[in-house]
């Protein structure tokens, strides 16, 4: 057992999982918004705007996340908001939630596998990272 495996246990997720889970955010998030950021970043408006979309393992949690061009336009005051989490429960199941303007975490399913999980994600605008 190499250093990077030690202590891992439950929490680390199957290459070939975290395979399938990568595919998919970036063939879809790229489909998705891509088109949509091109657009925000011609005419920003004086807010806060969606510079990027992207997605990031944490543990065993994936995020779909927002990179945001904060009103100052300046780069180095980017800031990034995670937005839907899939965090693996075991036996290739995830809990599916997304981030509440309440600052918590909502689960809304539990137990679902990957390709439930995406398809939920597709289909339902309260796990878009941007709309």
């Amino acid at each position: 057992m190499g250093p990077s495996e030690h202590g891992m246990g439950k929490t680390s997720v199957p290459a070939l999982l975290r395979q399938q889970v990568d595919r998919w955010a970036e063939a879809w998030l790229t489909a998705k918004f891509s088109r949509l950021l091109e657009l925000r970043a011609r005419d920003p408006g004086p807010f806060n705007y969606p510079i990027a979309v992207f997605s990031e393992w944490r543990g065993k949690a994936f995020y779909l996340n927002v990179r945001y061009r904060a009103r100052s336009r300046r780069p180095e005051d980017d800031f990034v908001v995670r937005h839907t989490r899939m965090t693996l429960t075991g036996f290739g199941r995830f809990d599916l939630a997304y981030f509440r303007h309440t600052d918590k975490w909502f689960t809304v399913y539990r137990a679902l596998t990957a390709d439930e999980c995406f398809r939920e994600i597709e289909q339902n605008e309260i796990f878009w990272p941007t709309t």
